[in-house]
């Protein structure tokens, strides 16, 4: 039975899954992501307004994906036991009905349990981060950056993409530490 499980981990992790992040539902992960970025730049730039975001990624760890597919697969048989006994096509008595959903209950709670649980669920987030933010000159220029976050939602990188309105090279965000009031 381990061999269920090992076999679709290797060939996972050897061929990588360019669809993983499509595959988790990442919402919440995402409205915290926006929480932090915002609580990052109202600490770090003097003055930003009208800000929104874009392309969020959140690059989930091999294990955390295997873990939430094999929770998402023991829901889809469940499922589909169900269905087949309202349909009336199962073919075996109500006692193996209901040993087999009460086995294919046990395991899928015990994954979701395992996932909500899951320690290393993240390598790290990345996201667009588009603001009017006030620079150097007095002006205010609408600026994009791409800010990645760790697997506790702190900034570790950040670097600006694009700005639109910049006056020329020597047009700097103005931020909070330059500033002395």
């Amino acid at each position: 039975m381990k061999l269920f499980y090992i076999l679709p981990a290797l060939l996972l992790m050897s061929i990588g899954n360019p669809f993983q992040d499509q595959e988790i539902d990442s919402s919440e992960d995402e409205k915290k992501v926006e929480e932090a970025v915002i609580k990052w730049a109202d600490e770090t730039f003097y003055k930003h307004t009208e800000y929104k975001f874009e392309n969020f990624h959140a690059f989930y760890t091999d294990e955390y994906f295997i873990a939430v597919m094999r929770t998402d697969m023991f829901k889809d048989r469940l499922a589909s036991l169900e269905r087949r006994r309202a349909a009336g096509s199962y073919k075996g008595s109500d006692a193996d009905y209901e040993a087999e959903h009460k086995d294919l209950q046990e395991k899928y709670d015990a994954g979701k349990k395992e996932v909500d649980e899951f320690e290393n669920r993240v390598l790290y987030y990345q996201v667009s981060f588009w603001s009017n933010i006030q620079t150097t000159d007095g002006l205010t220029v609408y600026y994009e950056y791409i800010v990645k976050l760790d697997s506790d939602y702190k900034v570790t990188e950040y670097e600006e993409n694009s700005a639109i309105g910049k006056k020329d090279g020597n047009t700097k965000p103005l931020f909070k530490k330059d500033v002395k009031e």
